[in-house]
């Protein structure tokens, strides 16, 4: 132990001396050449970051003590390595370092939350991850929640398995908020659960932002911006599953209400893998504007992807494979200028898409708004035997789709009414076919040998 110490107490003034000593020769250097212009220094002198990576600190860890020195010696470009074992949750307020398990999944953190608290460039990996978490407040909202992206920005959860026990209801598995920008969260393994909560929560804060009662002018681009949301977040080849009925959505996008809903949030959700994903009738809830969905495989998911509240998000290229499985379903949308395209989706029980009638902004009864301008093409729904495509539905005012078009897209099955035209509103239909054989699935689906931990080294 003090050798531990000893060592840690020392990593400061050792890893300056070759920063001195190189900075000693180079100003030497500039000397005997006569350097003089800026331009010249910055293109001959060494850069500060690269010579602290070159003589970047590892620290070897094997208990909480141990970490907690560690995390607070370090300086960016360091690495922390947990040896198997179990471990407390810890506070992340270094820029710029790696904490990851020796052994993918053999550091176990079975107690408190992991927390990057407004920094930057922050890697965590390979980290088996069983704590039930605990409630934190974020301006003046309190939430349980086991991994928390404060405020901070590039950094990374990756390679890690999730799987909670004991968590209060509620329970974010993984949250961003605030003003977070350009994180990601990638090649983990998100379950099994039976609690109420969501596997990733990418919201933002309240605080500060007045909502009008007349939501009209923000949905039209004229709302303020909101500068506490957590923006360009890439969640990808991630393995979620096993979700139990009831517990909610496997993730929400926005979620904050008016304060959230026009906010161009840039979040793109890519290539992960999706089994028995079945809490909520949305598997993923899209409660936010100019995002991305695409090339997703969901495999016997209760639910549908869902566009709920928001304006010019894009949903393609995904695979839904649902057996004709209860309450699975494919794909709606509701609001402006959205996307939907190259999507495949084989036997659902429930409606394979829906373009939603909606209501008044103004409307005392308002749940979901009308759509307009949403271009959808190229979609594939086979085996639709119980509901077909429904155009205008879902709504209390029943206000019609508008300035929209459905085009090239291949409806097959055995239900009654593949193309439902309940309210279609002056939506334009061409090139689209009911009959034939099925067409062929347009991609490979995503298995467990490409996402989650088993797809990703370090």
């Amino acid at each position: 132990m003090k050798r531990v110490l000893f060592n840690l107490s020392t990593v400061a003034s050792n890893r300056l001396l070759p920063f001195l000593f190189i900075t000693i020769l180079a100003a030497g250097a500039c000397k005997k050449t006569s350097i003089k212009s800026d331009a010249a220094i910055n293109d001959n002198a060494p850069k500060e970051e690269n010579i602290l990576a070159a003589f970047a600190t590892t620290f070897n860890v094997s208990n909480n003590s141990q970490l907690n020195s560690a995390m607070s010696s370090a300086v960016s470009g360091d690495k922390i390595i947990l040896a198997n074992g179990t471990y407390a949750g810890f506070t992340v307020t270094k820029s710029g370092i790696t904490i990851q398990a020796a052994n993918k999944g053999s550091a176990i953190v079975s107690s408190g939350i992991i927390r990057l608290s407004k920094v930057s460039s922050v890697t965590v990996q390979g980290l088996k991850i069983t704590t039930a978490g605990s409630t934190q407040t974020v301006d003046g909202e309190s939430f349980p929640v086991a991994v928390w992206f404060e405020a901070s920005n590039s950094c990374r959860l990756a390679g890690s398995t999730l799987k909670l026990s004991g968590q209060a209801s509620g329970t974010q598995w993984v949250m961003l908020s605030g003003n977070s920008n350009n994180n990601r969260v990638d090649h983990n393994e998100f379950g099994s659960n039976s609690v109420k909560g969501h596997y990733i929560f990418v919201r933002g804060n309240r605080t500060g932002i007045t909502v009008p009662s007349d939501r009209t002018n923000w949905a039209n681009g004229n709302g303020p911006n909101n500068a506490n949301m957590a923006r360009n977040t890439q969640i990808d080849h991630n393995y979620f599953h096993d979700m139990a009925a009831s517990t909610g959505e496997i993730m929400v996008l926005g979620g904050i209400g008016v304060a959230g809903d026009y906010q161009h949030t840039n979040t793109v959700v890519e290539s992960n893998l999706f089994v028995n994903c079945d809490g909520d009738a949305e598997i993923i809830s899209i409660k936010s504007s100019n995002n991305a969905v695409r090339t997703n495989t969901f495999r016997t998911s209760v639910g549908t992807i869902s566009s709920r509240a928001g304006n010019s998000n894009t949903i393609s290229g995904n695979l839904m494979l649902q057996a004709g499985k209860t309450g699975t379903g494919g794909i709606k949308i509701y609001e402006k200028n959205h996307v939907v395209t190259g999507n495949y989706v084989d036997n659902p029980q429930d409606y394979g898409f829906v373009l939603g009638a909606g209501d008044s902004y103004t409307s005392s009864n308002f749940s979901h708004a009308q759509v307009f301008n949403a271009s959808v093409t190229s979609n594939i729904w086979i085996n639709m035997n119980t509901r077909g495509v429904i155009i205008g539905h879902g709504s209390n005012d029943m206000l019609p789709p508008t300035g929209c078009t459905f085009s090239n897209n291949a409806l097959r099955g055995s239900a009654s009414t593949l193309l439902d035209l309940r309210l279609p509103g002056n939506t334009v239909f061409s090139n689209n076919s009911t009959s034939g054989s099925n067409p062929g699935i347009p991609s490979t689906p995503l298995t467990t040998s490409d996402t989650g931990p088993g797809s990703y080294n370090y």
